[in-house]
């Protein structure tokens, strides 16, 4: 059985029970990009060329590559090349691949949560409603 939830680090701040030398340090942010980078020399797949082309520019515009997550573009063109690999001969590609490329699209800030589109249809009537026994009391 778990036990109860951690608190937020700066409720323990408030309340005086932060203990200092249990804190990691915060490391700095790295700086952003001020242009999209050329693609690896060993990303040889079309595609995934193709797709570090599209990306690159997106994630320098919106101030989400820097230094640090470069190799986690290559590998999502890596993964989404292999993926294009898979789709085009027509076979399926196993839950593990979908998955890291999910968590690809995640840490790179490209795969957010969004709110439902529309809300669900109404149910299809009931045909068997009248077969029902009448409620007591009504």
């Amino acid at each position: 059985m778990r036990g109860p939830a951690k608190q937020p680090r700066h409720l323990k701040s408030i309340k005086g029970t932060l203990r200092r030398g249990r804190v990691a340090p915060e490391t700095p942010p790295l700086p952003a990009l001020g242009a999209a980078p050329t693609p690896p020399r060993w990303l040889t797949n079309a595609d995934a060329v193709r797709e570090w082309q599209r990306l690159a520019p997106i994630l320098t515009a919106n101030r989400l590559l820097h230094a640090g997550n470069v190799g986690l573009l290559a590998q999502l063109a890596a993964v989404h090349g292999r993926l294009v690999e898979i789709w085009t001969t027509g076979a399926k590609p196993n839950a593990a691949l979908v998955a890291t490329y999910r968590r690809l699209l995640n840490s790179l800030g490209l795969l957010g949560w969004h709110p439902p589109a529309a809300a669900p249809a109404a149910a299809p009537a009931n045909k068997f409603a009248r077969n029902a026994a009448p409620r007591k009391g009504t």
